[in-house]
Parts: structure tokens; sequence; C-alpha cells
């Protein structure tokens, strides 16, 4: 029986939010620790990749987005080949109050102009 290796999808989602851009600081050990980054992560089976964008969103920043609404932006292989990427964008949100995050981020924030992220491919988006 032969054994296949499949690349992982990794939904990454830019979302407008309050005249900037919705970002978080990784508080994951290893590559991009204490970095900024936009939210994301992996698709889980059995979810659209709209669905596995909608809920890391809410999960890294407690800010709720309409799966459907996503549109994207751009699909890229890592330059090691270890993942797809899906860049996706939302239109624009409301979100009064805190953000609420989960334990992969320490900081949820937005950003009003480019800045550099934990990984190329998120600079290159921002």
């Amino acid at each position: 029986m032969a054994l296949y290796r499949n690349t992982p999808t990794v939904v990454v989602v830019l979302v407008p939010l309050r005249g900037g851009l919705l970002m978080v600081r990784r508080a994951l050990p290893g590559e991009g620790y204490g970095k900024l980054a936009l939210p994301g992560g992996y698709q889980m089976l059995g979810q659209t990749w709209q669905e596995a964008g909608a809920r890391e969103v809410l999960e890294e920043t407690g800010v709720a987005i309409i799966p459907e609404a996503l549109r994207i932006v751009t699909v890229e292989t890592t330059p090691d080949r270890r993942l797809n990427r899906i860049f996706c964008q939302s239109p624009p949100v409301e979100h009064e109050g805190t953000f609420v995050h989960d334990a992969e981020v320490s900081e949820v924030l937005v950003i009003y102009e480019p800045v550099e992220t934990a990984f190329v491919l998120h600079t290159q988006r921002v």
C-alpha cells in the first residue's frame, strides 16, 4: 500500500478593521515566536477553507467574520514547499471593545502601515 505525504493547507486572513489591518503576536514556541503575523491556521479535515479562516480569526482574536464573505487574494506555497497558504480577505468588519485570544497569541492589535512580520509571505501580503 502506498503512503502519501500531502501538503497541508494553512488559511491566512487579512481582516480590515478600524481603518487598519488586524494582526496577532505569536506566542507559539519556534518559528515566529514573539513576532507579528496575520491571523490564520490549518484547515481541518471536514472544514472548507472559508470555515477554517473564520474559525482561526475568532480563536486568535475574538473577531467574528462571515466565512462566505472571504475572498482569495492569492495561494502560495512556502519557500520550503512544506505548506500551501491560502491568503484571503474579509470585507471590513466592526469589532467594538477588547480583543480575546487563545494561547497561540500573546497580543492582538491593528496596524495602520506595513510592518515586518514573522513570515516572508505574510510581510508580502501586508
